[in-house]
Parts: structure tokens; sequence; C-alpha cells
């Protein structure tokens, strides 16, 4: 254990028994990899990697401008209790060919016009009204939807960041099981060359360092591609490799308790407060198809301000104004069905966001239900990895005592070093998968926010 330790200490710079020139090549065949180094890349703390993703992605930015869309119609629909205010001037030149040759003294008329008149609304049956309500929850639901946006991208970070340093700490422990492999390969040649060893020992110690380095190959590519999807998560759109960090807070023995959670969190969950205001809108449209088949009155008046430019039939050449006030009374008698087909076609609408919304709540519970079992196996992997790593550390230990003393053969060590391997890399697995599974129960109740971003 002492020369194992040393080895490690060494790192890439102990010749490791004649084979240490061959020992951590780069991926690329290029570049010495290092013991003690993770691929480089920016260090970036989860907080401010959710927080750059809130500010960079496409997706948040659409939806922002959504909700100001739906804002803006419900300004359009509140336009109908306001009255209409227009004015419109003309300038006409009258002219006439035959006028001209035909009648002696013919000259040209030029008619001038401005007319100003206002419109409104006296009584439309609650047709506005109702346009009004169905603006007013399109927003609602839009805003839930950019909320729900908002925790699937905190939900793609927080899972992209976990599953990056669990990429770490596997390279590091692929690394790790490299050095136990070279310096059990060191430790066979010397025995060989001290004439007390077999060849068969080097032998197998050597396929064992290969399958090391292998692993650690597979590992460091690994890496690489969560650097790249932690990247794509956050929003760059170039290559940008981050080293992630263990947050400080975090807990993995967060409560879980599926229909506690249910009961409490289901009723105000992003997507069902969408489907409810989704609901009422489709209500609302209804409403307003029905108030199509009662009649309206709008009120009116208009200010008229005319010249002619010379006496024309005895008209004045001054200018003359005039002013009417009038109403108009509209009652709907046949429309070809129109009113009738819109009237069927928003009630077939509001019986089928009702029945998405009761859709929607059976996936919602079933998804929570799934994500709470995904934690508990998850908490149980940690805590039987923990105790098999421990385990394995203990015959790793003996095993390797044993074979200086000549009472275990060389196989017996790769196996023991193999299976230490791997509850290692079942630890570091175990661990993030768990951080990871309790992000999406809390996606799944609807819950995520950035402020419990550790």
């Amino acid at each position: 254990m002492k020369y194992r330790n040393m080895v490690l200490c060494m790192g890439i710079l102990g010749f490791l028994g004649g084979g240490g020139e061959r020992v951590l090549a780069d991926v690329s065949g290029q570049l010495p990899l290092s013991l003690s180094q993770v691929p480089q890349g920016q260090p970036i703390s989860l907080k401010d990697a959710v927080r750059e993703a809130l500010e960079r992605r496409p997706a948040l930015k659409a939806f922002s401008d959504q909700v100001k869309a739906s804002r803006e119609r419900v300004g359009e629909s509140k336009a109908g209790y306001f009255p209409n205010l227009s004015a419109s001037y003309s300038d006409t030149i009258g002219n006439s060919i035959f006028g001209y040759f035909l009648i002696p003294g013919y000259q040209y008329a030029n008619y001038n016009l401005l007319t100003v008149g206002i419109t409104q609304t006296v009584l439309d049956f609650g047709r506005v009204h109702s346009q009004v309500r169905q603006s007013r929850h399109q927003l609602k639901s839009v805003k839930a939807q950019d909320l729900r946006t908002i925790q699937g991208v905190i939900r793609d970070v927080e899972v992209a960041y976990f599953n990056l340093l669990k990429a770490q700490h596997r390279v590091l422990s692929a690394r790790q099981s490299l050095v136990d492999a070279a310096s059990h390969l060191d430790e066979a040649r010397a025995r060989v060359g001290a004439g007390v060893g077999l060849r068969l020992d080097v032998t197998q110690a050597k396929v064992n360092y290969e399958s090391a380095r292998l692993d650690l190959i597979h590992e460091v590519t690994g890496l690489r591609k969560a650097q790249v999807d932690l990247g794509r998560a956050i929003g760059f759109r170039h290559k940008k490799p981050f080293e992630a960090s263990d947050p400080a807070g975090e807990s993995i023995s967060a409560r879980v308790n599926p229909e506690a959670d249910i009961a409490k969190y289901l009723p105000a969950h992003p997507e069902l407060l969408s489907d409810v205001e989704t609901v009422r809108s489709r209500k609302a449209a209804l409403d307003s198809a029905k108030n199509q088949n009662y009649p309206t009155i709008t009120g009116s008046a208009q200010y008229y301000l005319a010249q002619i430019s010379i006496s024309f039939f005895g008209l004045p050449t001054t200018p003359f104004s005039t002013f009417n006030v009038g109403g108009l009374l509209n009652v709907p008698i046949f429309e070809g069905g129109l009113i009738t087909h819109q009237i069927h076609e928003a009630r077939a609408g509001l019986h089928q966001s009702m029945h998405q919304k009761e859709d929607d709540e059976v996936r919602l519970m079933a998804g929570i239900r799934d994500a709470a079992e995904d934690v508990r196996e998850a908490r149980e992997r940690l805590r039987e990895t923990r105790t098999a790593l421990d385990n394995a550390e203990e015959n790793d230990r003996l095993i390797e005592a044993a074979y200086r003393v000549g009472t275990a053969h060389s196989v017996d060590v790769v196996d023991a070093e193999t299976a230490l391997r791997r509850a290692r890399v079942n630890v570091d697995s175990a661990r993030f998968d768990l951080l990871s599974s309790l992000v999406q129960y809390r996606y799944a109740l609807g819950t995520l926010s950035s402020a419990d971003t550790p």
C-alpha cells in the first residue's frame, strides 16, 4: 500500500516499471494526460449556470414576447369599451370636358370637405366583456406556460450540471484505477525480476492495466460530452467547455411523499393553472359567440365642414357646416348559420380544453409518483453502493497484502482492483443520479425554482 500511495503522488512523473511512456496518452494521442487534472474548462457554479441559462435561452425570450403579445390583446379587447373618434378631409377638383365645350362660361368647381365623427357602442349584451375575459384568461394561461418553461430550463441546466459532476468524478475514479493498475503492473514486474513471481502475473497485470486505460478513455469522452450538454442547456451557440464544482448546501435527504405532495402542490402546478385558464378562456369565447344572437345599439355623432370654391347652382362659396346625432340598432335575423356554427365550434373547444385538463392532471400525478420512485431507487442505490465501496476497499487491501506474502494470486489482485474500480464509479453515479432525480421530482411537482439552486 505504501508503494501504491507513492505512485499516486508521483502521477505521470513515475516511470511505472518501464511502461510509463505509454501510461496516460491523451485520447487524441497528441498530448500527455496528467493523472491529477480534469480536462480544462471554465469554472462555473450551479447558480451561475442557472442564471446564465435564464438570460440566454431563446425559448424564454420567445415566451416573454408571447406574454407581451397576450397582454396587448387584453388592451385590444378593452378598446371596445371606448368610443371611436375619426376625422377625414377631402379636396375634390371638379372637372368636365363636356361642360367646358358645351356650356358657355363653364368653370371648375373645387369641393373641400372636413368630417369629424364619433361612435360609441351603447349596448352589446356583454359581447365586449366576454372578449375581455377571454383575453385575460389567455394572458394568465401564457404566463403559467412561461413559468413552466422557466422550470424546464432550470431542470435541464441542473441535470446537465450534475451529469458533468458525475463525469468529472468518474474520470477521477478511472485515473485512480489506472494508478492502481500501473502500481500492480510495476510490482508484478519487480517480483519477476527478483525471481519470486510468474510471467503470468505480469500478463494479467498488463491486461488489467489496458482495461483501466480503456475505461479512462471512455470516461474522458463522456466528460467532454457532458461539457457540451451543459453548454447547450445554458444556451451557448459555440462549444464552451465548463468545469463544475460540487454545490454547497446540496441535500440528498429531502423528504419525498408523493401522495401528500400531490394534494399540496398539484392544484398550483403551472401546467394545470394554464389548463384552468384555457378552460375559462374557452368559456368566455362561448359566451361571446352566444352574445352575437342579441341586438346591438350604437350611437354616433358627425360634424361636417364644407366649401365650394365658386357659386355653382346656387350653392354658397363661403364655408358651411352641419352636425348630426343618431343611433343604430342592429338585430341579427339570418346570417346563413354563421353564428350557430361559431357557437358549436366554441362549445367543442370548451369541452376539448376540459378533457385536456383532466388528461394533464392524470399525467402529472403519474409523473410525480414515477419521479418519487426514481428518488427512492437512487437513494437506496447510493446507500448500497457506499456499502459495496467499503467492502471493495477492504477486500482490495486484504488481497494486496496476501499477494505480497504469496498467499494470493495475481488474478485475485486484478479481480479486487476491478471490483474496487467498479464500486468507485457506482458511488459517483449513484450520488449525482440522486441529485438529478430530486431535481426531476421538484420539476414534476411544479415547484422547481432558481431560488432553490444551491
